[in-house]
C-alpha cells in the first residue's frame, strides 16, 4: 500500500461505506456488512482491488457527449415551478 493512499470509513449500524483514494486516481467505493472488526479486516483486500483497478484505468473516462443548453428561464417561471413542486409545510 502506498503511503499516499487514503481510506475513509463511514460505519452506520452493521453497514460500512468505504472509500479508497490516492492522488491522480478516481476514488473506489465499497459497502461492507458487519461490525467494525469485520470492516477493518476487509480493508487490505479493498485496497488491493482498488490498486488493480487503478493499474488498469486510474481515471473514469471523460464525458464525450456534448452538453445541451436549456432555454433561459425567467425568475418568475422558476418561482412558479418551485411552488408547484414543493408542498406547503404549514
Amino acid at each position: 500500500m502506498s503511503a499516499e493512499t487514503k481510506i475513509v470509513i463511514n460505519l452506520k449500524g452493521q453497514t460500512a461505506s468505504i472509500g479508497v483514494q490516492k492522488p491522480d486516481c478516481d476514488p473506489i467505493f465499497s459497502r461492507v456488512e458487519g461490525d467494525l472488526l469485520a470492516v477493518l479486516e476487509s480493508i487490505p483486500g479493498l485496497v488491493e482491488e482498488s490498486q488493480r483497478s487503478w493499474d488498469a484505468n486510474p481515471r473514469y473516462p471523460k464525458c464525450e457527449t456534448p452538453l445541451t443548453q436549456s432555454p433561459p428561464t425567467t425568475v418568475a417561471t422558476q418561482r412558479s415551478s418551485r411552488q408547484q413542486v414543493q408542498p406547503a409545510m404549514f
